[in-house]
């Protein structure tokens, strides 16, 4: 009969440990998490912000001057800023929609314009000679 107790006991206690596990979760350390960094470690410099340089983004990734805006009219010729095509558009009666872009290698600022036919993207003059990284070949 001791024996039966003793085994009953046994049984008892594994139990128990096994429950307390199960409710606090594993005993091992585990480290702590540390908070989640930025996506940038660098602040970007908004749209407007009349001390950038901007260039617009060509079809390769090149860089492409802004003095090409001419082609869709001498209203255009004189634009340095995103901010500063938005508004033109918005003044000659187009629909103007200005979208910023911070993620990845080379922040960008879109502007599209539907009924003017413009769709432009623009890059800070130093993130022009920022290349791709190399994808490699498995």
């Amino acid at each position: 009969m001791n024996a039966n107790r003793t085994i009953a006991w046994s049984l008892h206690l594994a139990l128990c440990a096994a429950l307390l596990i199960v409710q606090a979760g594993p005993v091992a350390a585990q480290p702590a998490k540390a908070p989640a960094a930025k996506a940038q470690s660098q602040k970007t410099q908004p749209a407007d912000d009349k001390n950038v340089t901007w260039k617009l983004a060509g079809r390769e990734g090149e860089c492409v001057p802004l003095e090409i805006l001419s082609k869709k009219g001498p209203a255009y010729s004189d634009i340095k800023s995103p901010k500063e095509l938005a508004d033109k558009l918005k003044a000659n009666g187009h629909q103007a929609e200005m979208k910023e872009f911070k993620a990845g290698l080379r922040p960008a600022v879109e502007v599209r314009a539907p009924s003017a036919g413009i769709h432009v993207m623009f890059v800070r003059q130093e993130y022009c000679n920022v290349k791709p990284p190399a994808i490699e070949k498995k």
